[in-house]
């Protein structure tokens, strides 16, 4: 197995051919988000793992029927991921495949695996600005926002933090607003993933103002962003997030994908 360097990450874009384009994965392979490649060639990778920093999660792409990649991996993930995963406090890995084909009960029969859906919706027209009367909205992309006397604004940074490897390639490649009640920063929505066509939302409320049409109104904001600039909505939730769900629904996304997700303790 072999760790690719960035500059080779384009390396396992055809790997992707006959498979569901998930943002998460093209936008580590295209060097916008941070993320680890490992593949079973250095040259011409057949098959591989690929680790997204924003989400903390794997993908394998490329041919499941690679025996040499797959009766490696489960030991690789143990002597040389899991150590890695524990250094940033991970202590589940959760992995999926870009196509239905890989069969996670089989290769890693040895773990005990929790199984998950996701969904995914896509948006293709501009809905309805909502208002919240009284909520001061900065735009991240041109407001001076670290320069400001916020309240929580660790809040917001460690959210950037976490999808982009540095505040100036978010505010490069990416859109967000944040909501502020007096000096407190208790919303955020932001680009989380970014393609050449495709921004995947983030979208984070503080708990003692959900259901008050925060999250509703910066999502409004984020998205005819991401359209007027010619880019196409994304959203992914789980299945059983009935709230992310109605929310996508309410902006008027729509499912466009359905996918399966495994998980086990390192």
């Amino acid at each position: 197995m072999y760790e690719l360097q960035q500059e080779a990450f384009y390396k396992v874009k055809p790997l992707l051919d006959g498979g569901y384009l998930h943002p998460e994965i093209l936008s580590i392979i295209e060097g916008n988000n941070p993320g680890w490649i490992f593949a079973d060639q250095s040259a011409q990778p057949r098959s591989a793992l690929v680790w997204s920093k924003g989400i903390q999660g794997f993908y394998l792409i490329g041919d499941h029927t690679n025996q040499e990649f797959i009766n490696t991996l489960d030991d690789f993930i143990s002597s040389s991921i899991a150590p890695r995963m524990r250094e940033l406090s991970l202590d589940h890995f959760e992995v999926s495949g870009h196509h239905n084909n890989w069969d996670m009960e089989s290769i890693f029969a040895s773990r005990n695996l929790h199984q998950f859906e996701q969904m995914v919706f896509k948006l293709f027209y501009k809905p309805f600005v909502s208002s919240t009367k009284g909520l001061k909205i900065i735009n991240l992309k041109l407001d001076e926002w670290e320069n400001q006397e916020l309240i929580n604004l660790e809040f917001l940074k460690e959210h950037i933090h976490l999808f982009w490897s540095t505040k100036d390639d978010f505010l490069q490649r990416g859109y967000g607003f944040a909501a502020v009640e007096g000096l407190e920063i208790i919303g955020l929505s932001y680009s989380s993933f970014v393609t050449e066509d495709t921004h995947a939302i983030g979208i984070e409320t503080l708990p003692h103002y959900q259901n008050k049409g925060v999250g509703t109104h910066l999502a409004t904001l984020l998205v005819e962003d991401i359209l007027t600039n010619s880019f196409t909505p994304y959203w992914d939730c789980s299945l059983d997030n009935k709230a992310s769900k109605k929310l996508a629904q309410r902006l008027g996304f729509q499912q466009v994908h359905q996918y399966k997700c495994n998980s086990f303790s390192v």
